[in-house]
């Protein structure tokens, strides 16, 4: 069609009084593009790649599965305590960690017990400060379950981690009593479905 010239409406203000072969510039606003007209052969290199560039961030994906696992102490100090409930990795990258919990109580216990979930990353007991508790990836608890047997607590937590290469996230389980005794101990299980998100 060279040479072809028709009364055209520009679009952006170019100027353009008349459709000419190739097109001005601009002289097409979207609304005027009839669907799957263009295809992706039609654009310049650089923008075919961007549009053909798959989207890596809200796809890629990690999930970890919990099982009912018994927490066998609850009350005294963390690392003393906690029951090693399973790991996943994260591998490098920005995340958005889900952690959905669930608490039962297996055997009838007294009132005031606080089972927790924990998710860490580079947590070591025998490190000093900060570095002992390492980073945390979320924590679901802190709310009392009740003392009949059967009955079941839920809970979950939403957090964003960044992580510069493969990283082990360990889960654990702990908790805490009102008195600040030990009851509960081995009588509450703990269950959890993680799901992360990578966001960048």
């Amino acid at each position: 069609m060279v040479g072809v010239s028709v009364a055209a409406n520009a679009a952006g203000g170019t100027g353009c009084k008349t459709l000419t072969y190739p097109l001005c510039a601009r002289s097409v606003a979207s609304a005027q593009i009839v669907d799957n007209s263009i295809i992706s052969n039609d654009l310049s290199p650089q923008l075919r790649a961007a549009v053909n560039a798959p989207d890596k961030y809200g796809k890629a994906g990690v999930s970890a599965e919990i099982k009912p696992t018994i927490i066998k102490t609850l009350g005294g100090k963390y690392f003393d305590g906690f029951t090693p409930l399973g790991t996943f990795k994260l591998p490098k990258g920005t995340w958005l960690v889900n952690t959905s919990v669930t608490f039962n109580r297996a055997a009838a216990g007294v009132a005031g017990s606080m089972p927790q979930v924990g998710l860490r990353i580079g947590q070591d007991p025998n490190a000093s400060g900060d570095a002992k508790w390492g980073i945390d990836v979320g924590t679901v608890g802190g709310v009392a379950i009740s003392p009949a047997k059967g009955h079941d607590l839920f809970g979950s937590t939403v957090k964003v981690v960044t992580v510069t290469g493969d990283t082990t996230v360990g889960v654990y389980g702990f908790g805490y009593n009102q008195d600040q005794g030990s009851a509960g101990s081995g009588e509450i299980t703990a269950a959890a479905s993680i799901v992360a998100v990578q966001v960048g």
